[in-house]
């Protein structure tokens, strides 16, 4: 594992995806990136997982806050055409596994109601 430090060339922090139950050891990963996980989405979490890492989810466009409602932090990764904290993700991916994420949630519901 190369060390990869707390930011990136282009200035985004380095992060590593986990899941939000399995131990890390806490905010920093092995290679100096900070470790988050994707937040569930169901009610208020807070910013920390039960693990230690910090729990994000991925900005919708428009989006001009730090936080999303449910206490985690919202992050944009390159080209960085939405809000939220800018990140570069050195492992793991930000996008649940088995779908397009809940921003694509979202779109449908808009689309739905209009």
């Amino acid at each position: 594992m190369s060390l990869q430090g707390f930011n990136a060339a282009d200035g985004s922090i380095n992060v590593t995806v986990v899941s939000g139950s399995s131990v890390t050891g806490g905010v920093y990963a092995a290679d100096g990136s900070i470790n988050v996980a994707v937040s569930p989405g169901t009610g208020f979490i807070g910013a920390y997982a039960p693990n230690g890492a910090w729990y994000v989810t991925v900005a919708p466009t428009g989006i001009t806050s730090i936080r999303a409602p449910d206490g985690s932090l919202y992050v944009s990764v390159s080209p960085y055409t939405n809000g939220g904290q800018r990140v570069t993700v050195v492992s793991g991916s930000l996008v649940p596994s088995g779908g397009a994420g809940k921003s694509m949630g979202l779109l449908l519901a808009l689309t739905y109601a209009s």
